[in-house]
């Protein structure tokens, strides 16, 4: 890790030292300062930055600080003390004409807004168009985010006790309609964090992705109405269809997130009950989500039908993510014009097959 300090009365730049060295080296620049030019007299830093972590999070990178208060009382960082700016040439040959480097390069400044977008790839509509946003959020130690914690619209001011310590939190997200949430951008960031009359100085190495990312989201369970708890594969209850009571023929699960262009394995069981007329039917389509449109990718969907009656049965059926695709939505129906017959359904799942995000584990 490259990261520099840079104290905004002297100009000074150095390397990164342990903490302690640290401020005796600004204290002691301090005190030549003053022999010098006594108008130009620098101070020790009130803030220091000890360490950096880093790590993927789907297709973002999240950069987290930590900073110490180094004065003997207490320090108020308020969001108009804080500056960051980041540039860098970013990539990524997984995805169609992001294989060249380009550079971006933004300015935050949280008093006015937490988030600044950079393009990458200018164009006129969503589906073309490449940006990366720029996030920060700043805690006391006392605050103790977890993990999973993103920025927020706003910023407040933090209080940090003599020597206590506080995150810096930078989240660097590929903004694209298809890829953005999955492939991160690579590439190193030089970044500048000021703090008050601090400056630091890192250069972050972003530009080898960790894992191949797929959506964390499932299909949640169905509303409560619409189980049995009588006939089930797994307790406690099963997904019920019932023909003759209007709106329970059929159940249509939540669009949810897929990753373009990969396999999946959609698992469920059914049982149709003896006696019903009609066809029982699953359906699967695939959608192209913009900011302005939804649009369904024929190629990309199927509609079946479920002909094992009296008989819990399993189905296992693989699924080609389209490469436009970026939702995709499932759909059990009883197509009866007597409106007579019952189906239930168990142990839903669509999960991905590629060995590479497999080897990851949950």
């Amino acid at each position: 890790m490259r990261i520099f300090a840079q104290s905004r009365s002297r100009g000074v730049r150095m390397r990164s030292v342990p903490k302690l060295c640290l401020g005796l080296m600004l204290a002691g620049a301090a005190a030549g300062a003053a022999a010098d030019d006594a108008s130009s007299l620098g101070q020790p830093n009130r803030v220091t930055l000890e360490r950096r972590a880093t790590r993927q999070d789907q297709g973002a990178w999240v950069v987290d600080y930590q900073i110490r208060n180094e004065t003997t009382s207490g320090v108020v960082v308020t969001p108009s003390e804080i500056e960051v700016k980041a540039e860098g040439w970013v990539s990524n040959s997984r995805v169609a004409g992001h294989g060249s480097p380009r550079r971006v390069s933004v300015t935050l400044r949280p008093a006015e807004k937490t988030a600044v977008d950079g393009d990458v790839i200018p164009a006129a509509d969503d589906p073309a168009r490449c940006r990366e946003r720029v996030s920060l959020a700043v805690w006391s130690d006392d605050q103790a985010p977890d993990a999973s914690a993103k920025p927020g619209e706003t910023l407040a001011p933090i209080s940090l006790p003599p020597g206590g310590r506080g995150l810096v939190r930078l989240r660097f997200e590929h903004q694209h309609v298809v890829q953005g949430d999955y492939d991160p951008l690579l590439g190193v960031r030089t970044v500048a964090v000021r703090i008050g009359q601090e400056t630091f100085h890192d250069e972050v190495p972003l530009d080898r992705e960790e894992r191949v990312a797929h959506p964390k989201a499932t299909w949640p369970e169905p509303p409560e109405e619409r189980r049995d708890p009588e006939r089930f594969v797994s307790a406690p209850d099963s997904l019920h269809l019932e023909a003759h009571i209007p709106g329970r023929q059929y159940y249509r699960f939540p669009d949810r997130p897929v990753r373009y262009g990969s396999r999946m394995k959609l698992t469920f069981w059914y049982l149709t009950a003896h006696g019903t007329l009609g066809e029982c039917r699953i359906r699967l389509a695939q959608y192209k989500d913009t900011p302005t449109s939804c649009r369904v990718l024929p190629g990309g969907g199927f509609d079946e039908e479920l002909k094992v009656v009296g008989r819990w049965t399993k189905v296992e059926k693989l699924v080609r993510i389209e490469p436009e695709a970026t939702t995709a939505a499932l759909d059990f129906r009883i197509s009866s014009d007597a409106n007579l017959g019952e189906m239930w359904i168990d142990d839903v799942s669509m999960e991905p097959l590629d060995p590479e995000a497999l080897a990851q584990g949950p």
